[in-house]
């Protein structure tokens, strides 16, 4: 039987794991996997006997955490229902030992190319197994015996290590979320031996009827081949919702002769000033986003510098879960040669619509535009001007 106490630490060890820093929704994955398996015992002692490999199914759930650029390594707490056993033939007995277990495996996987692709893996996984049901049976001389493993007092729990490899579909739906089928297989290595003390001392009773002792020990291995189904955790995210105006009563206005306030439109908004206006409720359309000495780039390239990435994950986030479209534009100093400086700014602004389309916005959403040192919006004769002028933008159109 499972204790609460084992229960009780699984859960805790998911709720750990999933409190660890800069995790987000999509990089959290839970699923269901199933399969088929065969398994075998190992005998220290055991002559003139030849263990032969019994046939089983597996299935469980799993919860995975991707970490690291490019979510390169990952760990995934499962929890696993198979059977563990084997069995023993010739002229005249036919044993089969056949427990069930539910094992707790904790997968540290390694994971090779791009996320968005078909990708290989592989993983190591120490595996606490524990008994949950199953039989022993012997037919000798044409007399059938059988025996549930607890009144055999097989040992309850199982401790081993797995290795495996397997691959990662993608599966894109329509709202830009992704499904992940994998295939895979993998070895497992039982290091403790499933005789119980009592078995090994002598005061095990088989079949009721006399009793026995073990001389050396047993060891349970595998090997498994299983496919899996597994949903990212932002896919349960609702959209946000629509914000209904309400009516308000509006008295008739008074009429006093004033000048106009004439509010002049910000030529340049920060990505925390748009966020307010979204919380607002307020339009964001046609407004435009300066990122200043925010997005760098190498000098005198266009490779942009890693510092600049989670200022373009926040872009992605923004436009994942809003449905705008947006304009990216590069901007120089009129440091250098106007035809360069030109070609530097595409090739600046076509980078970080590259980024963009990688990190999942949709390219229906996504444009961009660049216009060298033609549209400075501060003086060029200051460093600080210059500063500004070196720029780019994210105007956000219908």
């Amino acid at each position: 039987m499972i204790s609460r106490r084992f229960l009780f630490a699984a859960m805790f060890s998911v709720l750990w794991l999933s409190s660890f820093a800069q995790l987000t929704s999509d990089r959290i994955y839970l699923g269901v996997k199933g399969g088929v398996g065969l398994s075998w015992a190992k005998y220290s002692e055991l002559k003139n006997r030849d263990p032969k490999m019994l046939f089983g199914g597996s299935g469980g759930v799993f919860a995975e955490f991707e970490f690291g650029e490019n979510r390169l390594f990952s760990i995934r707490p499962e929890v696993d229902w198979l059977s563990r056993g084997t069995k023993i033939s010739d002229n005249d007995l036919d044993y089969k030992l056949k427990p069930k277990y539910v094992d707790v495996r904790l997968p540290l996987i390694f994971n090779f190319g791009d996320y968005e692709s078909v990708r290989p893996y592989v993983y190591v996984a120490p595996i606490v197994g524990f008994v949950r049901g199953g039989d022993i049976s012997l037919t000798e001389n044409g007399i059938d015996y059988k025996v549930d493993v607890s009144e055999a007092n097989m040992a309850g729990t199982y401790f081993g290590g797995a290795i495996g490899a397997g691959v990662k579909i993608p599966i894109l739906l329509n709202n830009n979320k992704r499904l992940q089928l994998a295939f895979e297989a993998n070895y497992q290595h039982g290091f403790t031996d499933t005789y119980s003390d009592m078995e090994k001392n002598g005061e095990a009773i088989a079949v009721n009827r006399f009793w026995y002792d073990i001389r050396g020990n047993r060891k349970l291995h595998g090997l498994e081949i299983t496919a899996s189904l597994s949903v990212p955790l932002s896919i349960f995210k609702r959209a946000p919702k629509k914000k209904t105006p309400v009516p308000v009563y509006v008295p008739e206005p008074v009429v006093v002769e004033e000048k106009p306030v004439v509010v002049e439109e910000k030529p340049c908004y920060t990505l925390e000033e748009i966020m307010e206006l979204l919380g607002k409720g307020e339009s964001i359309t046609g407004k435009t986003i300066c990122a200043i000495d925010i997005i760098n780039f190498e000098f005198d390239k266009s490779t942009i510098k890693k510092e600049s990435y989670p200022y373009l994950d926040k872009i992605v986030r923004l436009m994942k879960n809003t449905p705008i479209h947006v304009v990216v534009r590069g901007h120089t100093d009129n440091v250098g040669d106007a035809d360069y400086n030109m070609e530097l700014s595409k090739k600046r602004a076509e980078a970080v619509y590259n980024y963009l389309l990688k990190a999942g916005v949709e390219p229906s959403h996504l444009s961009y535009e660049y216009y060298g040192m033609t549209r400075p919006i501060s003086t060029n004769d200051t460093p600080e001007g210059r500063l500004m002028n070196r720029r780019v933008e994210f105007e956000i159109t219908e």
